[in-house]
């Protein structure tokens, strides 16, 4: 956790937190040698610089952050004020507020790849699991970097629905994982985000759980310009629907290629949907196929 919690986004967001989880997650489910488990660890690295610099100190502040003026200090982004700024809003909040309140955010607007989702997520499920003073502190940097490159209207990217999209009347989780099968997205994104959301589902209100499936199913359907966002995957229904057969995609994906830190979410997400009863045979092995699809990429 120390390591990770130093290493920042050098695209958009800060992926490697979502990346720990995943792995912890993966290492419950595979038994497989430790040298395999430093080469997967090693795909965050790739693509995410590790800094030793400290930005927040225990005990020290050098100032008094203004209250009212919060969110205009985090909505410009003005650092290195802003670090102080989430500290105090951490000392007189609970986190789970401050979680809360981005999550409604989340649902207001669709972003393409879902990472205002995915890894708000992630740091919601990570923050049980800090243990030290410069675990909180690093992790207070590190979050206060995502939201203010996320939300408050920063780099919002979208796209137009495709013309033959029929809004589904009620959302249901399955309706979203066959969307998301049909059109996975970039690496598989809207498989990963659908996953985060399921996570959550008795955390957050039910409006706002809808909401967001809602917000997903119609990224499914959007008119994406770049072949890499629109996969084809070619959908052999061969598969074994088993453990054995899951994991040696996921193995193959994790330690064959060397890509990119999202063979690592991908493999864990489509782990934990494989694993939930109301996942049919078929949509399993759409799963695993997704699974090979990526790691030929």
């Amino acid at each position: 956790m120390d390591e990770v919690l130093t290493r920042i986004a050098a695209i958009h967001q800060q992926h490697a937190l979502k990346c720990y989880l995943a792995i912890k997650s993966l290492k419950n489910q595979f038994i497989w040698p430790e040298t395999d488990w430093m080469k997967i660890e090693n795909l965050i690295a790739l693509e995410e610089p590790n800094i030793d610099l400290t930005i927040l100190k225990s005990g020290s502040t050098p100032f008094e952050p203004v209250a009212r003026r919060r969110h205009w200090t985090l909505a410009h982004a003005i650092y290195p004020y802003a670090y102080f700024t989430m500290q105090d809003w951490f000392q007189k909040n609970d986190a789970n507020e401050i979680f809360a309140y981005y999550m409604e955010q989340c649902a207001e607007q669709n972003e393409y790849l879902t990472h205002n989702v995915s890894v708000l997520i992630a740091f919601k499920q990570a923050w049980p699991l800090i243990n030290t003073e410069n675990q909180r502190l690093r992790f207070i940097e590190r979050f206060c970097e995502f939201v203010t490159a996320t939300f408050y209207g920063n780099n919002h990217q979208s796209y137009p629905l495709r013309e033959d999209y029929i809004k589904p009347t009620i959302i249901h989780a399955q309706t979203v994982l066959e969307s998301a099968l049909k059109q996975p997205g970039f690496w598989g994104h809207n498989l990963i985000a659908l996953t985060s959301i399921l996570r959550i589902e008795y955390e957050i209100p039910e409006a706002l759980f809808r909401q967001l499936l809602a917000n997903l199913d119609e990224q499914c359907h959007w008119k994406l310009e770049d072949d890499t966002d629109k996969p084809q995957i070619s959908f052999t229904g061969n598969n074994e629907i088993s453990k054995h057969s899951l994991e040696s995609a996921c193995f193959e994906l994790l330690t064959g290629t060397n890509s990119n830190l999202h063979q690592i979410t991908l493999a864990e997400s489509n782990c934990y949907l494989f694993s939930l009863e109301w996942v049919s045979p078929a949509q399993k092995s759409q799963l695993i196929d997704t699974i090979k699809h990526f790691s030929r990429i």
